[in-house]
């Protein structure tokens, strides 16, 4: 993902969507926090003239006022009275924002998830949405919440300033003026490099999630056999330590040139300060006025204190939009819509499936994967495809199940475009492994039984399905049989081998007893012979199964009643494994060099 030339202005759009996300979460704690931070900042004025009377008091009751003395004990009770108000509205302000807090994290993260069930697979083969979604979840923790405490920080800051400078401007309007304007510097040179910052974070999206990805390598038992056994665990590690250090390298020297910044704007705000008490002694000395003198110091320290927090929370404010962006950025990627029908899909098919002059090209590729391709798949048959690497076998896979839309042509089931039949039914309807299945972090039965999650407790369909892929042996001896938990991610995991893993998506496939069935290379990690147990039960299925076989193994491709031959996108032969080794055209080659490598003969030569 390229980052823009330089940041854009941060928009009050955030702002407002950030606290309907805050009311939908949780309208009454959010309003509780309002509530309590008013009440919390409206103390501090009455502290001061208390502070004053209180004061004053005590230097009339010393001068021989013998009312003087009752009073100032009055005012001492009262500043007493207010400070207990203050400790108990912060403690309610704090336990309210922790509760605020929490919700709203659990919401926005909820909603990024929400977003990515959302996206369609080509989102997910472009690295710019990883890009995207590597940017919302360093926001999604902190960022939105922060936006609100910030805006609440500076209505509690307006609110005491507001309060407090009307007392100060009273006394002396050109110093409330020079103390209330002071730091307004220092907060544009933060908003400076909070634009810098953000530019920084966005140039290096690709790289923190290359430390990510560097950190599930050395951290994952997936990867722990073949980094260890090639001695990449001190490569990867040096490679996540340059990028960290190229990252410490950038982030010192913003650091430092905002940190001298900050020093020497800072000077101005405290010789406001200074100025504003020397000038407070000077006129008391000629006035004689104490208490007046206490009031004075107090309120040029909190004016000084809530401009500082002000004028900084409109910087922090600023900054927080800019990363918000990140956020809804991500939020509000485009979602290409899908024409779907009302059609119901068919218990069983009687017309079969139908590629008609299809033709496709991933995005952001100018290369067609196919091109002008037709197949046909008859009803309750099994046809195989083969072909090398790359010549759009698993393509045809997503495009059936409706990953991805054809560029042209139409695909048909049972007579009707795929368009015409509901979606959610459609791949309902569909028993699929792919290549890159799936290995779930969760018991034997939730593994299995995910390929209908309603079906969760249908203990008898779990174990038919385990036992059409030959799973029943080495599910059973597992200590909690189909409770056990697989993989070694959470306590109590059992590892199984690739083999096994494969037997169990094979299971998850067969379970939703599907009129389509789809294997793409279903059993590249099983042996031969429990390899022909399976394609044995796979010939009962596919009576009523309409099933697409993807393999290279011509053991298991000769199972199917029909198989296709593909070659950059077409169809290039197709027929029974009879019809094509009669053929003696490249099915047949082949085929031939496949069974030498297994007789250790001598390729044979076309004849």
């Amino acid at each position: 993902m390229t980052s823009p030339e330089a940041p854009p202005e941060p928009s009050p759009r955030h702002w407002a969507r950030t606290l309907r996300l805050l009311w939908t979460v949780s309208p009454a704690h959010m309003l509780g926090v309002v509530v309590t931070t008013v009440l919390t900042a409206l103390l501090p004025a009455a502290a001061v003239q208390l502070t004053t009377q209180a004061v004053q008091n005590v230097a009339d009751a010393v001068a021989g006022d013998d009312t003087a003395g009752r009073a100032a004990l009055g005012a001492g009770i009262l500043l007493a009275t207010v400070s207990l108000a203050g400790h108990l509205c912060s403690t309610a302000q704090g336990y309210l924002e922790a509760l605020l807090q929490y919700r709203m994290a659990n919401g926005i993260n909820t909603r990024i998830m929400e977003k990515a069930v959302r996206l369609r697979l080509e989102h997910f083969e472009d690295s710019a949405t990883y890009d995207s979604l590597q940017l919302a979840n360093r926001e999604a923790a902190y960022r939105p919440y922060q936006l609100f405490t910030q805006l609440i920080a500076v209505l509690s800051s307006a609110v005491t300033l507001v309060s407090v400078a009307a007392v100060l401007l009273s006394w002396d309007p050109w110093v409330a003026l020079a103390v209330l304007c002071a730091p307004i510097p220092a907060v544009g040179a933060g908003m400076f490099y909070s634009r810098i910052t953000w530019r920084v974070e966005n140039e290096r999206a690709a790289d923190r999630r290359r430390t990510t990805y560097l950190q599930y390598l050395v951290t994952n038992d997936r990867t722990y056999k073949e980094t260890r056994l090639f001695g990449l665990g001190g490569f990867f590690l040096d490679r996540y330590r340059d990028l960290l250090g190229r990252f410490y390298g950038v982030d010192r020297s913003v650091a430092r040139r905002q940190s001298t910044a900050n020093a020497l704007l800072g000077l101005v705000s405290v010789a406001a300060t200074s100025g504003a008490v020397l000038f407070a002694i000077t006129s008391t000395i000629d006035s004689g006025d104490i208490g007046r003198l206490a009031g004075y110091m107090a309120a040029v320290t909190v004016v000084q204190g809530s401009a500082q927090a002000l004028f900084s929370g409109f910087g922090e404010l600023y900054e927080h939009n800019l990363f918000l962006g990140n956020l809804f950025s991500f939020l509000d990627i485009p979602e290409r819509g899908v024409t779907e029908g009302t059609r119901p899909f068919p218990a069983r098919l009687t017309r079969g499936i139908e590629f008609r002059d299809v033709s496709f090209t991933y995005p952001g590729s100018a290369d067609p994967v196919l091109d002008g391709f037709d197949l046909t798949l008859p009803a309750g048959r099994c046809v195989a495809l083969v072909g090398q690497n790359g010549a759009g076998k698993t393509t045809i896979v997503k495009l059936l199940s409706r990953l991805y839309e054809p560029d042209g042509g139409t695909i048909l089931i049972d007579g009707h475009p795929v368009q015409e039949y509901d979606l959610d039914d459609l791949r309902a309807n569909i028993g699929v492994i792919f290549q890159d299945f799936v290995q779930y972090e969760e018991s034997a039965r939730a593994n299995i039984g995910y390929a209908k999650v309603d079906a969760l407790d249908d203990e008898d369909g779990i174990r038919r399905a385990a036992a059409q892929a030959d799973a029943t042996g080495f599910l059973d001896r597992l200590p909690q049989g189909l409770d056990t938990q697989l993989g070694r991610w959470f306590e109590g995991g059992r590892q199984l081998s690739g083999g096994q893993w494969q037997k169990v998506a094979l299971a998850r496939a067969f379970l939703r007893d599907a009129p389509v069935v789809v294997l793409d290379e279903p059993t590249a990690a099983i042996d031969a012979a429990a390899e022909a147990e399976i394609f044995e039960k796979l010939r009962e299925i596919s009576g009523q199964a309409t099933t697409l076989l993807i393999a290279h193994r011509f053991s298991t491709v000769r199972v199917a009643d029909h198989i296709v031959v593909m070659e950059q996108g077409r169809v290039l032969e197709q027929g029974t494994h009879v019809q094509l080794m009669e053929r003696d055209g490249t099915y047949a080659e082949l085929f031939r060099l496949q069974a030498a490598g297994y007789l250790d003969e001598p390729v044979p030569e076309a004849t």
